[in-house]
């Protein structure tokens, strides 16, 4: 584990692990239709003033309630690392990269999902799409993306 410090010459180092509960997040009141939306194989957002936010808030930052509108893209990398074992520490069978991805017109927020591409060629600014599964597999949440894949 590591405590957070304000320079890195401060940082502490404690040997070991940290048990984490599992995080459970509420989606507020468009959480319904962003969750139908992806069952459809499409991407809401929420139209702010200023751009969008993916995926949708319950409010804009000036507190409007702003309109959803179907996000088709195109979808880029903001930024990304490779994972080389589980949770559990176990090694996986290959890297995996995990990115926050957003289209080029959101302003805040992004969708954090695995990019199935070589680690080697996955750079910042990377233009992907999405993956679905077949429709009848779908059950309206994030993992009905199977992953992203360069565009």
């Amino acid at each position: 584990m590591v405590w957070k410090a304000w320079r890195i010459g401060d940082v502490i180092h404690y040997p070991g692990t940290q048990e984490v509960e599992k995080y459970v997040y509420t989606p507020g009141i468009h959480g319904l239709e962003f969750a139908k939306a992806l069952k459809e194989g499409r991407i809401l957002g929420m139209k702010c003033p200023g751009g969008i936010h993916v995926p949708p808030k319950t409010y804009c930052p000036d507190g409007s309630p702003g309109e959803l509108v179907e996000v088709k893209g195109p979808w880029r990398i903001a930024t990304f690392t490779i994972v080389y074992e589980d949770i559990y520490g176990n090694p996986l069978p290959e890297p995996q990269v995990l990115a926050l991805i957003r289209p080029d017109d959101a302003r805040r927020g992004g969708l954090i999902h695995i990019v199935k591409a070589d680690p080697d060629t996955v750079y910042i600014g990377m233009e992907v799409k999405p993956r679905w599964k077949p429709p009848e597999q779908r059950t309206g949440h994030i993992t009905d993306i199977e992953y992203f894949e360069p565009a």
